[in-house]
């Protein structure tokens, strides 16, 4: 008899706690106790199904809600990164779009690899009516007195092929957006700024990480050796002293920052996929009466978010506005979480004429976009036909 109520007791303890557990998602859906940690990358969540009895009675109605439901269940994050964890640790899944695990656990994008192997060349060319165009801008803009600066900002499948999934191999690499830009850039005698080529040099001497194994982007150390080298470049053109970075000590910690892990982070999982020794430099950019600060407007990709929170921008610029994909605008006025203003209807043409520098900087695997319609609304403006 004890040992039928003993088990009694333990059936109905069983119940009472997966009850409760079944309980809890909803109980966090309607009385959040629990604060779950974001997820990273791009969720189109569900809104919420607005009844109406010609969605009742086709069924969208009810598909609609349990999308809705499932978008919003109470502990979504937590459970969506205990499964995506255990799917990795025990197979190796990873889900995250345009993700592409490489060897000895280095994250890659799909596009990056299709870039170095120039999978989306858009030709001779087009790249040589562009950079005539651009040359044309250029020129007139240095009449004016203003300084134009072309970028080439790495990229982590140049840097790294060794590391690239075999999968993604090609036999051999065809000609490739950067390096046609690069050459047809030279033979116009256009000056320009090859990150992508220096990091590469730089790779077999430098004892810090340019590139993460976790990131997509140039690690921190790696945009404030980039952000120093454009400032001493801005300097020679313009026969100016700008504020320099000046680095006080480099602190080593196995905790990511900024950029150093965003790829990672898209995994959504509960551990890191490896462990790194990351480097941050303590940096200032010491002021005096003999520096100038010339107004500067960055066209590009999203590198130029890391020059933003390094305070390159905010430190050595008198005014700047960084102009995403010539899409959107932001400058120090812009508050996080707020939307940015759009270029168009924006009199972008009197910013232009209203700055000393105008900085684009595309990476590789961007170059097949480069300019994003800047260079062509640019040259119809100063040479418009007749």
């Amino acid at each position: 008899m004890d040992m039928l109520k003993k088990e009694n007791k333990i059936k109905k303890g069983l119940f009472i706690f997966l009850f409760a557990i079944m309980l809890l998602p909803g109980l966090q859906q309607n009385f959040p106790f629990i604060t779950s940690g974001k997820l990273y990358g791009y969720f189109a969540e569900a809104p919420y199904a607005e009844f109406s009895w010609p969605k009742w009675w086709d069924g969208s109605y009810r598909d609609e809600t349990n999308k809705y439901l499932n978008d919003n269940v109470g502990f979504r994050p937590d459970l969506l990164r205990a499964n995506n964890q255990l799917e990795y640790s025990l197979f190796q899944k990873l889900h995250a779009t345009w993700l592409a695990p490489g060897k000895d656990h280095y994250l890659f994008q799909t596009h990056h690899i299709n870039a170095y192997y120039g999978r989306d060349f858009i030709g001779y060319a087009a790249i040589v009516d562009k950079m005539v165009k651009y040359k044309a801008i250029n020129d007139t803009l240095a009449r004016s007195g203003k300084l134009m600066v072309l970028i080439h900002s790495p990229c982590k499948a140049f840097f790294y092929p060794e590391y690239l999934p075999e999968n993604l191999k090609s036999p051999q690499r065809k000609p490739t957006n950067f390096e046609t830009y690069v050459h047809v850039a030279d033979s116009l005698g256009i000056s320009q700024v090859n990150f992508n080529s220096w990091f590469v040099s730089l790779k077999q001497t430098t004892k810090e990480l340019l590139f993460t194994k976790q990131g997509i982007h140039w690690s921190v150390y790696g945009s404030l050796l980039a952000a120093d080298s454009l400032v001493k470049y801005i300097e020679k053109h313009r026969n100016i002293h700008v504020p320099h970075l000046v680095w006080t000590k480099i602190v080593h910690t196995t905790t990511a920052r900024g950029p150093d892990d965003d790829l990672a982070k898209t995994l959504n999982l509960i551990y890191p996929t490896v462990t790194e020794t990351f480097s941050y430099p303590e940096v200032t950019y010491p002021e005096d009466a003999s520096k100038v600060k010339p107004k500067a407007i960055y066209i590009g990709d999203s590198f130029l978010e890391t020059w933003i929170n390094d305070g390159l921008m905010e430190h050595t610029n008198a005014e700047w506005q960084v102009w995403n994909h010539f899409s959107t605008i932001r400058d120090r006025n812009y508050a996080e979480g707020q939307p940015q203003r759009d270029i168009a209807g924006y009199d972008w043409i009197n910013a232009i004429k209203n700055t000393d520098c105008i900085v684009i900087m595309y990476t590789s695997f961007n170059m097949n976009e480069f300019g994003d319609g800047f260079i062509e609304k640019a040259y119809e403006y100063f040479y418009p036909k007749k």
